[in-house]
């Protein structure tokens, strides 16, 4: 962020326009096809401009991943620990289903399954999604509310796996009551 801020303006919406086009290109074709050819020709810009920034397809594909599912900014969560979660919890379901993460996670997995290079990028598809409730968990560990023997990472992980497998693998709804069941059954082990 703190590299965006000091780059020239141009720059900056040459590079939003590259990724919104990246984007729109993923949603539409498939990851394969987030190509710098591709991208360069659908944004009408020199395919050098998209080397500048990018040098080559993986890195063009992470930077389009991380553009579209980076972390909200959550509000300054303060406690209680139940209520944080909750508060994530809700959050993450709606980044799911106001973006097009279903098709992009189905997208990924099938070029993973068949292309190594496609898999970091289906990691950090997912990281990129469970990443604020480790934050979360992070802050209630330093304000006490979490054992500081809890590995935030592995509960992120166990808060927000029920609610991706619910949308992305079975493309079903995610209700409150979901959402009420793997925090109370989280909050048994805690």
């Amino acid at each position: 962020m703190e590299h965006e801020q000091r780059e020239n303006p141009r720059t900056r919406r040459v590079r939003r326009l590259i990724l919104e086009t990246a984007i729109t290109v993923l949603l539409e074709s498939g990851a394969q096809d987030v190509t710098v050819a591709i991208v360069a020709h659908r944004a009408d810009v020199a395919r050098t401009t998209i080397y500048r920034h990018w040098p080559d397809q993986q890195s063009l594909l992470l930077a389009t991943i991380q553009a579209m599912t980076k972390p909200h900014q959550s509000p300054q969560l303060a406690g209680p620990l139940a209520e944080d979660v909750r508060t994530e919890l809700d959050h993450l379901r709606t980044r799911l289903v106001t973006r097009e993460v279903r098709s992009v996670f189905g997208a990924l997995a099938g070029h993973a399954a068949q292309n190594d290079e496609f898999q970091s990028s289906q990691r950090l598809f997912v990281s990129e999604l469970t990443q604020p409730m480790v934050h979360t968990l992070e802050a209630a560990k330093r304000r006490g509310e979490l054992a500081t023997d809890r590995d935030c990472l592995l509960e992120a992980n166990l808060l927000v796996s029920p609610v991706l497998h619910q949308y992305l693998a079975l493309c079903e709804d995610i209700s409150d009551q979901l959402l009420d069941e793997v925090l109370d059954r989280w909050l048994l082990t805690t």
